[in-house]
């Protein structure tokens, strides 16, 4: 019964907060490339959409993908990369 129990009601676990934030659209290629490039370089983000009410950006943006820290524009676009290769 306990299994049952665990498996049916576990409490979640609060996310913690990833140092890195990254806005995207939908159907944005670019942010499909910069996605990939986050993963297969192990950097932990949090991904957003940009167009959910409920998850905007710190401060209006023009493009996407776009990188925040600490609500700080890092990069935008292919640039993300960029900034990524530059460390």
């Amino acid at each position: 019964m306990n299994f049952l129990k665990n498996l049916f009601f576990k409490k979640k676990q609060p996310t913690e907060p990833k140092e890195y934030v990254l806005y995207y659209r939908e159907l944005c290629h670019d942010c499909d490339k910069v996605h990939d490039y986050m993963k297969d370089q192990n950097v932990e983000f949090n991904y957003f959409d940009c167009e959910n009410k409920k998850t905007e950006p710190p401060i209006p943006i023009f493009a996407t993908p776009a990188l925040f820290k600490n609500d700080e524009l890092l990069a935008y676009g292919i640039d993300v990369i960029a900034y990524f290769e530059k460390q």
